[in-house]
């Protein structure tokens, strides 16, 4: 059951300042995926279900925050309930507008900084429909584009997802829910071969050609998810994005990586000696190494 987002849930908020003068300073911004709560998100409980003990990799002192001292740590969170009583009308481009607002008003004093965003499916798109707009409005939206040195992508569907389609979501839906209940804009995007998908990736891969060489990293999952549960009880289990979508085209600052995960739990981590944290934090510490120099090439 997800924890219903509050106002106060909605928003960026700062998890771990840095330990640094601020001309070393770099931002890392996470954002979740739809029917998430934003915090909840990135944690993993290590204590039972009767005591949970959970463990958030964002800003546990010896995961993340070890591996980037220096990093302004932080998440990004919206309302993503799609069904329920508290589901709400989204889309990715109007969740991408709110993001570059909040990205605005807490980077005012250092608009430069190196930028580093980790994303969860559905926030992925989120990810690269903001990068977009900052990329065509570089008046409104300073230094955003160009200061994005590292993109961490978890499980985004950039071919859609085919674990379950919009159609056998939105047949179940109405099974648990009222029809005021259910809300399906968000839903649209996942599917294969929706052309706004489509049109997304194809200028991303055209402005990372002609501009932004941030280093981007898609990770994707080795394990299959109960996906029925969703938003019905009739089990159903699948891969909910595979390697060929959940994986941009390999370039010399393209890479990929499996996690021996399912695709909801691919995004939480319960201890630094995990192997796929370790896969994760070696990739954190080669952006946050070479995103001084990206930053200052293109300015």
């Amino acid at each position: 059951m997800v924890r219903p987002v509050t106002d106060d849930d909605i928003g960026l908020k700062v998890l771990r300042e840095a330990s640094a003068e601020a001309a070393e300073i770099i931002d890392i911004v996470a954002i979740h995926g739809i029917g998430a709560h934003p915090d909840d998100t990135w944690c993993k409980n290590v204590g039972t279900a009767e005591s949970p003990q959970w463990v958030n990799w964002l800003d546990k002192q010896d995961m993340l925050p070890a591996v980037a001292p220096h990093a302004r740590i932080m998440r990004y969170g919206y309302q993503s309930q799609w069904f329920g009583e508290e589901a709400t009308r989204q889309k990715a481009s109007t969740v991408a507008q709110r993001l570059l607002g909040a990205l605005h008003r807490n980077r005012k004093e250092y608009p430069f900084r190196p930028l580093i965003f980790i994303a969860h499916c559905f926030g992925g798109l989120v990810v690269l429909k903001a990068l977009l707009d900052a990329r065509y409005d570089k008046d409104y939206w300073p230094g955003i584009f160009d200061s994005t040195a590292g993109l961490l992508f978890f499980g985004t569907p950039f071919r859609g997802a085919e674990g379950m389609s919009q159609m056998e979501m939105l047949e179940a839906a109405p099974r648990e829910y009222h029809e005021d209940e259910v809300q399906t804009d968000v839903l649209k995007i996942l599917d294969p071969g929706n052309e706004f998908l489509q049109e997304v990736v194809d200028q991303f891969g055209k402005m990372r050609r002609q501009g932004n060489r941030a280093e981007v990293a898609c990770f994707y999952e080795l394990k299959s998810s109960n996906v029925g549960k969703i938003v019905g009880k009739q089990d159903r289990t699948r891969f909910v994005v595979s390697e060929s979508s959940g994986c941009l085209n390999l370039s010399d600052r393209t890479s990929k990586f499996s996690l021996s995960r399912t695709h909801f739990d691919m995004n939480k981590f319960r201890k630094p000696t995990e192997e796929d944290f370790e896969t994760v934090r070696d990739v954190v510490e080669k952006m946050i190494g070479v995103s001084p120099r990206l930053v200052l090439a293109r300015s």
